[in-house]
């Protein structure tokens, strides 16, 4: 995960919202130590060392997001892959330039990749993997991205509202994916959170207001290019950006980073797939095509805009 969480409560008991804040941080910071990739000791990292034939038990909270993670892969069929760890550690060596691997060590990294690999025993917590698509005893490098991050703000949801009894609250991280319950307490449901980055002004956007569900970005203003898409081995950059909608914030995320590489059409299906969920994709068009078409497009369950 690796960013800044913030949370938000509507309430008159200052002091119990500290306290609850206190211990959904903690919970955070628990879950980081299981699903980041770059602590030897994380779950990730132990499973990402397991070969061919070996086992390990994973912590509920592993095999929840990697079920996720594996719903979302088929919904966008194979566009969202937790896999992709290879693949980022080669771009890394070359300062994330795809012209920088030659022919070989690009079709190494993504020979090492696939959701495929993964056996999954749900029953026992238990996961093994197979070989690589070469036959290789490569180790499956597991990089759950902001597929954690989106998780961790569903458990601290969980917790807010079974655990301190809140419903009126609004959590993030990174401020890329955003949680909300409830409402602000400013008159309309909901909470205010904007959408359309740069295209909000061309596009005739403002905000949505979210009360019951997850809103997630994914674009390329901060890292560049930086999301892969291993179907192909290439930048997932059809998009200009992308926000989608969800129930949960772990498939939120999972989705928004998704669309970047996907068609349009297969965008509507993945929200067809997944119940409840919506995309808000930016074409990424020059100005004046603004007269001749809307620079962004919708689909799904995204929540309707406010001005």
């Amino acid at each position: 995960m690796h960013t800044v969480f913030e949370l938000m409560v509507a309430t008159d008991d200052g002091q119990l919202a500290q306290s609850a804040a206190y211990t959904v941080f903690q919970k955070v910071d628990k879950l980081e130590e299981l699903f980041s990739r770059f602590l030897d000791v994380s779950e990730v990292a132990m499973i990402s060392r397991l070969k061919p034939g070996e086992t390990f038990r994973m912590a509920p909270e592993t095999l929840e997001c990697l079920m996720t993670a594996t719903e979302v892969c088929a919904a966008t069929h194979g566009a969202f892959d937790v896999t992709v760890g290879p693949v980022m550690d080669a771009l890394r060596e070359v300062k994330h330039r795809w012209q920088g691997l030659t022919p070989q060590e690009r079709e190494s990294a993504l020979a090492a990749c696939g959701m495929n690999r993964l056996i999954i025993d749900r029953q026992n917590l238990l996961v093994a993997v197979k070989p690589d698509r070469l036959g290789r005893p490569t180790p499956l490098e597991l990089d759950f991205g902001g597929l954690a991050k989106g998780y961790a703000l569903d458990v601290a949801c969980e917790m807010l509202e079974q655990d301190w009894d809140f419903t009126d609250f609004l959590m993030h991280g990174g401020t890329s994916t955003v949680v909300a319950r409830g409402s602000m307490g400013d008159g309309p449901p909901g909470w205010p959170v904007g959408v359309g980055g740069d295209w909000r002004e061309r596009a005739g956007l403002d905000s949505v207001r979210l009360s019951a569900g997850a809103l997630s970005g994914s674009g390329f203003e901060v890292k560049g290019a930086h999301v892969v898409d291993v179907r192909h081995g290439s930048a997932a950059s059809r998009h200009a950006a992308a926000w989608s909608y969800a129930p949960s914030a772990a498939v939120a995320d999972a989705l928004s980073t998704a669309f970047l590489g996907l068609e349009w059409r297969e965008i509507e299906a993945a929200c067809a797939a997944l119940p409840g969920s919506g995309a808000l994709v930016a074409r990424g068009q020059p100005a004046w095509m603004d007269k001749v078409r809307r620079p962004v497009r919708m689909c799904g369950a995204f929540p309707l805009q406010t001005r």
